[in-house]
């Protein structure tokens, strides 16, 4: 019970010490209480649809890595504690205390804060959880609803906790029990070693800041390209493997050479405590390039990941919402009567209501001379439904002035700019003449979404008048009936429609009528690939994320805790600096400065990523259709490391404001 009381108070009295480790393990429990959450979540399996045996595969192997990763950082994070205490355990030695005794009052410090951190991080899990299940609600475009908590969440988070716990405590005792009362006592020295060759450094960091150009430049142009043979393949894995390896060294050579060239620079150096600040990161940096470097790959990882996986799902996106613009669209075969489709507007109206609703008809005409300029395609579209159906699809209408304007039906911004270019030469130089009208080509509609769903590929906007002569006169090869329906709220009884329309075909009026298209009636609902979507994209989502959040918790717990060390075996030296006459002001300053470069030194490659990156994005969404414009996928690449870069913002601040206090109260401690 004793010894309880004792661990009670020293945890107490030492929270500061303690807050970086508590924040850590906090983070830790909601991110694997979120995991946990979306196991066993109905909101995630609906999502994932027939993929939820693999879906729930994935959560369980995130947690899995995400339980190791987080043992290994706090097991360094253990590290750091004994490292800060060790000569009050070596002082309980020599005073006549057990080991036992001393592995116990640890083992029980850290209890405590595991319990701590346990119930503060479930509280903030159970917000975690919320957002990450509304954040991919709303990521892939389905309605955000609350999530459900479950009993196997809580206890499987539980379970994880006490294991990590239990490693965690392993290796600690293990340290303390057969660690020399000597080395305990004895207070590490964290000057480091005087770099030699900075020149030689130098020219490393140069020569694979070169090749790290070279090598992302060469997959970047592989990737913008048509996929094809051994040797695409090749290029990709070993231009990335090259990549990786060229950031490790671009690091070790510019960390190992960059202080001693500010050094040499008494010009720079000699200002304030420029020299003090360069001297104590010289000691950190050049020792840490290595890991500098590996964080740096693995921040690059998952900055190139993240994009890539957003520009992917961004494009499909926005490619269902081009194909169908409505709420409802309705495919039927002509009748030159009129008599079987005279009530499909009135019908569509019965399903809800309805905001818009459109029918029209398209003829297929067979011209050599329209096959010109029309790309193949030969369907003529009423001006009148032009005009509306730009305004139920939220387009901009052209204006035809009397003549035909080229309708891209289904295109990207890309593939509508090159159909501009492509008839540019036409504008004013080509006339449609028969015996019952004359037209002139005026240009290329500014709209890009499918006016008439179903497959067609361009349509010729032309006046009324020139549709009505074609119609009567039987100038056309074929025609389809259509209808666009757009519904208030996008809300409609989509089963009665299906059931509807179902019915219909059935009957022999509609059975039996001459059709080429298969059945007389068919139905496209927006966004009806979306589901098809979120489930192909819903387990990659959640390994994009957490990978993401595992990355950046190893990276930051780790810089955290190694400044936090750093600081508390170098309070002399800023209790000397203080001493020599620098003020409390600057003294802090210096602090600030070394932890917040320390923090961000690797993330400057990983944002620098983002350019090459950027490339790479636009020639895969170029290849899957161009559906995003440029700044889109831009949009999606800044969005991606902003998230990022805050969640390393606010753990440098946590680590400022501990260092910063632990620094401050030992200025004013009496003696060195």
């Amino acid at each position: 019970m004793l010894l309880f009381k004792i661990a009670f108070r020293n945890v107490r009295r030492q929270i500061g010490g303690y807050l970086i480790y508590f924040f850590t393990v906090a983070l830790t429990v909601s991110l694997l209480f979120s995991l946990a959450g979306l196991m066993f979540s109905k909101v995630v399996f609906a999502f994932s649809a027939s993929f939820k045996l693999e879906t729930a595969l994935v959560c369980a192997f995130l947690a899995l890595v995400l339980a190791v990763v987080s043992a290994w950082v706090l097991g360094y994070g253990c590290a750091f504690l004994l490292r800060r205490r060790k000569k009050e355990f070596g002082m309980y030695l020599t005073l006549g205390m057990k080991r036992s005794n001393i592995v116990a009052i640890f083992v029980c410090e850290m209890l405590f804060t595991f319990l701590f951190s346990l119930a503060a991080g479930l509280g903030l899990g159970m917000l975690v959880y919320q957002a990450i299940a509304a954040g991919v609600s709303a990521f892939l475009e389905a309605d955000i609803v609350w999530a459900d908590y479950t009993a196997g969440a809580f206890l499987l988070t539980i379970v994880l906790v006490g294991a990590i716990f239990l490693i965690t405590a392993a290796v600690s005792a293990g340290y303390l029990r057969f660690e020399k009362i000597a080395n305990l006592l004895k207070g590490k020295n964290t000057k480091g070693k005087t770099v030699k060759r900075p020149h030689g450094w130098l020219v490393v960091s140069i020569i694979s800041f070169v090749v790290l150009v070279v090598s992302v430049l060469v997959v970047a142009v592989t990737a913008a390209g048509r996929p094809g043979g051994s040797d695409y393949v090749f290029t990709i894995v070993g231009g990335g493997a090259l990549t990786l390896i060229a950031i490790i060294f671009t690091y070790v050579g510019a960390l190992k050479s960059m202080i001693p060239y500010l050094l040499q620079n008494k010009a720079f150096a000699g200002r304030g405590t420029r020299t003090f600040t360069l001297r104590q990161l010289s000691d950190r940096i050049g020792a840490d390039s290595v890991l500098f470097g590996v964080i740096a790959v693995l921040l690059s990882v998952v900055v190139a990941g993240g994009n890539i996986f957003l520009t992917i799902f961004g494009t499909q996106v926005a490619q269902s919402k081009i194909d169908n613009p409505y709420t409802v669209s309705v495919k039927a075969a002509y009748d030159a009567t009129g008599q079987l489709t005279a009530d499909l507007s009135a019908w569509m109206e019965e399903f809800g209501e309805a905001e818009a609703v459109r029918q029209y008809t398209v003829f297929e005409v067979r011209d050599p001379a329209l096959d010109q300029y029309l790309l193949g395609s030969s369907w003529l579209l009423r001006e009148s439904d032009y005009y509306a159906l730009c305004e139920m699809a939220g387009e901009q209408a052209g204006d035809l002035e009397g003549g035909a304007l080229l309708v891209c039906n289904g295109a990207s911004l890309k593939e509508l700019e090159e159909t501009v270019q492509d008839a540019e030469e036409l504008i004013g130089n080509f006339k449609w003449e028969t015996e019952r009208f004359s037209v002139t080509f005026e240009g290329v509609s500014p709209t890009h979404k499918c006016l008439a769903v179903f497959g067609f590929s361009y349509l010729l906007a032309v006046p009324d008048a020139v549709v009505d002569a074609v119609e009567e006169g039987r100038l056309y090869a074929a025609a389809q009936t259509l209808c666009a329906v757009n519904y208030a709220g996008g809300a409609f009884d989509e089963e009665a429609m299906d059931e509807f329309f179902r019915q219909k075909n059935e009957e022999d009026a509609y059975l039996n009528f001459p059709n080429a298209y298969g059945s007389f009636f068919n139905v496209s609902v927006a966004g009806s690939f979306l589901p098809t979507l979120r489930e192909l994209a819903t387990p990659w989502l959640l390994i994009v994320l957490f990978v993401t959040l595992a990355f950046a918790l190893l990276s930051m717990a780790i810089l955290a805790l190694k400044s936090l060390a750093a600081v508390s075996e170098d309070r002399r030296r800023y209790k000397q600096l203080y001493l020599v006459g620098a003020s409390a002001k600057k003294t802090i300053a210096s602090l600030i400065t070394q932890i917040a470069l320390y923090f961000f030194l690797p993330f400057i490659l990983p944002i620098l990523m983002n350019v090459p990156v950027a490339f790479i994005c636009m020639g895969l969404n170029d290849m899957m259709g161009g559906s995003l414009t440029n700044l889109q996928v831009v949009g999606y690449a800044v969005m991606f490391t902003a998230i990022l870069l805050l969640f390393y913002v606010v753990y440098c601040a946590v680590t400022c404001i501990v260092a910063r206090a632990d620094v401050k109260r030992g200025l004013h401690t009496p003696g060195i």
